[in-house]
């Protein structure tokens, strides 16, 4: 799942050298487009196919027959996450879509805007791209909601990676005599928009927001009236595996209530204490150790679940 969300930061990291460049000829699109595959009685076009194969050139730097039956397997698998997630009520606001298109060129220290058009110099459509966020936000979702309730680590597996990671003494190094903070997150965004968008209007709201939630029980419930806002389950994160920008921030915030609002290039940002307790010694790399076997059986967990969903699914091939 991981994987994927850093392929996806790639392929802005590849348009972001493009900006600027000569304008490159984009390959002509049939005027005809045929359907090439049906999931569930929802079609993929031979236009759809060609579109990601572009975006998956676009990331990989290779070519063949091989990127156009990987970007068609790509969609069939989308298109599975999507009715998925209508099946369980699970949906994704495109202010959420666009944030995450936004935190891409963010990164890179271009503007959406610059982004997109690098994507479609190279005859991709922002919108593929978006679509391929919004499944890999829904099936972060839906994965993390099934394997919360159905997967657990077992102290005999922690003992058992703690003894490979130093073998003998089944204790593991123990980081030092320092301590540290470890706190259960969740990050609220209010998406400013890049053109007429009000950062002042926002950062208002965000304080108001602020001196009203004194819970994370009734976090999503106060954001949800809020245009162009969402929030974000961040998990558990010690300080130094924080955001940069709100490190050093959170020491002085109570459980429950908000960190000061931060401008950042999608918009307005805060984040939520749920939880915190300190860490020390073999606790600090036993809480390591267990995040990296959750990660681990994570991505098996979500390999079974899509084998699960391909099995019973009705998926009609054409020429």
């Amino acid at each position: 799942m991981q994987t994927r969300l850093r392929r996806t930061a790639a392929i802005a990291t590849i348009v972001a050298g493009l900006i600027g460049s000569p304008a490159v000829i984009a390959p002509a699109v049939a005027a005809q487009s045929t359907i090439r595959v049906v999931v569930n009685g929802e079609p993929i076009t031979s236009n759809d196919v060609g579109e990601r194969a572009r975006l998956m050139r676009l990331t990989t730097r290779t070519t063949g027959a091989s990127v156009e039956r990987a970007a068609m397997e790509e969609l069939v698998e989308e298109k599975l996450k999507l009715q998925e997630a209508k099946r369980v009520g699970i949906s994704v606001g495109d202010a959420q879509v666009e944030a995450a298109f936004a935190s891409i060129a963010g990164r890179l220290k271009i503007t959406p805007a610059q982004l997109a058009a690098g994507l479609s110099q190279q005859g991709i459509s922002p919108r593929s791209l978006k679509e391929r966020l919004r499944s890999q936000i829904i099936w972060q979702q839906l994965v993390v909601g099934r394997f919360n309730h159905t997967v657990s680590i077992s102290d005999s597996q922690i003992v058992d990676a703690l003894a490979k990671k130093s073998p003998g003494t089944g204790k593991g190094e123990t980081g030092g005599d320092g301590k540290t903070a470890e706190y259960t997150l969740q990050q609220v965004v209010l998406v400013v928009a890049q053109k007429g968008g009000n950062a002042d209007a926002r950062t208002r709201e965000a304080e108001a927001l602020r001196a009203r939630v004194t819970s994370c029980d009734g976090l999503v419930a106060a954001v949800k009236p809020m245009t162009e806002a969402l929030v974000k389950p961040l998990g558990k994160r010690t300080e130094d595996e924080l955001p940069d920008n709100f490190r050093g921030l959170l020491a002085d915030v109570p459980v429950g209530r908000l960190s000061k609002p931060i401008r950042t290039p999608v918009g307005v940002e805060m984040i939520a204490v749920c939880g915190k307790r300190d860490l020390s010694g073999d606790f600090q790399v036993r809480s390591k150790v267990e995040d990296e076997l959750r990660a681990k059986e994570g991505e098996v967990f979500a390999r079974r679940y899509m084998n699960d969903l391909r099995r019973i699914a009705v998926i009609d091939y054409r020429r």
